[in-house]
């Protein structure tokens, strides 16, 4: 009869550790959860539990703050679509403009508790505190500061959502016109501000644009130079940017003003000219050959042959002086098709052309267009002041320093090409000054008969 084999026994005399008891591995059995497991579990409900009672508590407060807010009816977007908006209301809307005509003193009385209405464009809106918040208003180049104040009739939800109201969204605003204590430099209209009572969003602009119109307002940097501004450390939006994005670029300020001082240019031009008994005339853009010896020309399609953009109106303003006409003008486009290397070459613009006869000498064409020079320029320093300022202000452009009419400085053509000699300019005698500098050359032209 076999004896039983004797426990292990280590080297040391100490029994080996009894080994722990495993966990079932009967076929088909799943392991429970770790109880580690089971209180994560625990915690995650309960953490789930106390943020759904504390929206609920949140949403309830909400509603009985909304509940109580007095000026729940006087702000908000409205629907694209709203029945409002296909009902005349016959309540006449006031425009910025009107605002600066009718207190453009500064000393101007404001009467009192004058309500206006008007839509405007947000510039800029900031809290101040929970209860007064400051928003820039535009329209047609002139801004304004609107003040929303929380008082009885206005809530700090009113003043909380006038606050937030993203750059370049279109608001439609009621309010009283107020003079301010001290002048709000940051506005056009420094010595008004709007007091809003209601405001409501007529078009919500998305919170990431493009590009700010603000940053659209500094010098087109030149090629090679920086994108950001070291002093401001805000960019400098490039010419590419800037076409990409037209639309935007174009509410800078600078950019309607230079628009403005285009159109006074024109309207000078018109209104001097008429003075002097010139006739408006319109001439034909599209021609059957090309004028001018035929070079640089733009060729178009004309139904089943070909036709040409004119380059100048020249041959029928002088067709209208053989008419008996005498003075005539023009303002319409001009096309050359010249294929010039440089960013500002001229293959379609404006011109201001004029013709006339003289009667005895060709500085009787001379004195008037010195008159009209001078006109023009002179006008846009009285009639629009602030525009010029603006541009110059940007690309720091000097003021014009313009002689009286009558003292302006001429030189003779001989005296011209000497004087080109005098710098290196290879110039012969009788050379066409034209085609030396063509894009100085002013399309001015006169005849005699």
């Amino acid at each position: 009869m076999t004896e039983p084999t004797p426990p292990t026994v280590s080297t040391t005399g100490a029994e080996l550790p009894e080994r722990p008891a495993e966990a079932s591995t009967n076929v088909g059995e799943e392991p429970g959860p770790s109880k580690n497991a089971i209180k994560k579990a625990a915690k995650d409900a309960e953490k789930a539990a106390r943020a759904a009672e504390r929206q609920k508590k949140e949403q309830a407060q909400k509603e009985a703050t909304d509940a109580n807010d007095v000026s729940k009816d006087d702000y908000g977007d409205l629907p694209v679509l709203s029945k409002v908006a296909e009902q005349k209301t016959g309540i006449k809307r006031t425009t910025l403009a009107e605002l600066v005509l009718k207190y453009g003193n500064e000393s101007t009385v404001v009467a009192e508790e004058e309500e206006v209405i008007l839509r405007l464009t947000v510039e800029n809106a900031r809290n101040q505190s929970a209860k007064l918040c400051f928003v820039t208003l535009a329209q047609s180049g002139h801004t304004i500061q609107g003040v929303v104040a929380a008082s009885e009739t206005i809530s700090r939800q009113m003043v909380k959502f006038c606050a937030s109201l993203p750059t370049e969204s279109v608001v439609l605003v009621q309010g009283v016109i107020k003079k301010p204590n001290v002048p709000i430099n940051s506005a056009t209209i420094s010595h008004l501000e709007l007091h809003i009572r209601r405001l409501f969003v007529e078009c919500r602009a998305d919170v990431q644009l493009p590009m700010q119109v603000a940053d659209a307002e500094r010098p087109i940097p030149a090629e090679g130079e920086e994108t950001v501004n070291k002093d401001e450390e805000r960019p400098t939006v490039s010419l590419s940017t800037r076409l990409n994005n037209r639309v935007i670029d174009l509410r800078a300020r600078h950019n309607r003003a230079i628009f403005k001082i285009k159109h006074g240019v024109v309207k000078l031009f018109r209104e001097f000219l008429e003075s002097k008994d010139f006739i408006g005339v319109q001439t034909p853009k599209l021609l059957g050959s090309a004028s001018e010896g035929g070079a640089n020309v733009f060729k178009v399609s004309y139904f089943h042959t070909e036709a040409f953009l004119a380059q100048s109106p020249q041959l029928y303003k002088q067709m209208l002086i053989a008419s008996r006409m005498e003075r005539v003008y023009e303002i319409g486009p001009v096309f050359r098709a010249e294929n010039s290397n440089t960013a500002r070459h001229l293959t379609e613009f404006t011109g201001l052309d004029l013709e006339m006869e003289f009667q005895e000498h060709y500085h009787e064409v001379v004195d008037l267009l010195e008159e009209l020079m001078l006109f023009i320029f002179n006008g846009l320093k009285e009639r629009y002041k602030s525009e010029t300022d603006l541009i110059r202000s940007i690309y720091h452009v000097e003021e014009f320093k313009l002689p009286e009419v009558g003292k302006t400085v001429r030189l003779p053509f001989a005296e011209g090409i000497r004087m080109l000699k005098e710098d290196g300019v290879d110039v012969g005698e009788f050379d066409d000054l034209r085609y030396l500098y063509p894009h100085t050359t002013l399309f001015f032209n006169f005849s005699r008969h």
